[in-house]
């Protein structure tokens, strides 16, 4: 009897302590704008506003941290103290309740937004030159442009680039749901891992840090 009720309240001091650590993100509550410096600060929702940047554009433009994140540096105050960063060492972005984050210097949209966020960036590829026999001449590299998608785990924030095997790699954090996907065949599988990422984020909501 002892050994239950201890276990009952230990039960309950973890679920305060949960509570109290964390807040449950609601899609039907607009994320406010603002600069992410760093992941940590995303992860606590700590975000840059509007009203600390300095800067003669108009604020209550929609597109103004867009246009801020495209200088090569911006300018807020913190705390009484003005700071300056680079642009292209922030973390992200929030603008009309849609989230941007960072991949390799540019900012990208995320369509996608939960425990198991998607989107798509347009990439530079560099290409190896190579010999071609058919007319015996030896091209030189060069780089292209092209769409890939990408995933990313809210809760390490590393970006990882689509494949069926990563997706499969979140999605069976949810044991249920996954041996529900695996039940698919290959081609329905193919076809539904988008709207399986969509029901893993449904089940297991976003939570940010206090």
């Amino acid at each position: 009897m002892r050994l239950l009720l201890f276990l009952l309240i230990s039960f309950s001091s973890l679920r305060c302590v949960s509570q109290s650590d964390s807040i449950q993100y609601s899609p039907d509550v607009r994320l406010e704008d603002g600069i992410y410096l760093s992941y940590t600060d995303f992860r606590k929702n700590k975000s840059v506003k509007k009203q600390q940047i300095v800067s003669k554009l108009d604020k209550e433009q929609q597109e103004f941290l867009s246009k801020i994140i495209f200088e090569d540096k911006f300018s807020f105050e913190e705390n009484g103290v003005l700071r300056t960063v680079g642009s292209k060492s922030v973390w992200g972005y929030v603008q009309n309740n849609t989230l941007y984050i960072n991949y390799k210097g540019d900012f990208y949209r995320v369509p996608v937004f939960g425990v198991i966020s998607y989107l798509v960036a347009n990439v530079t590829v560099v290409n190896p030159g190579f010999y071609d026999p058919r007319f015996g001449m030896t091209t030189g590299p060069g780089t292209t442009k092209e769409i890939r998608e990408f995933l990313m785990d809210f809760y390490d924030g590393v970006v990882i680039e689509f494949t069926s095997e990563a997706a499969e790699k979140l999605l069976a954090r949810d044991k249920a749901l996954f041996e529900e996907f695996k039940k698919l065949s290959r081609r329905k599988q193919k076809e539904q891992i988008y709207g399986y990422i969509r029901k893993y984020n449904a089940l297991h909501p976003v939570y940010f840090l206090r």
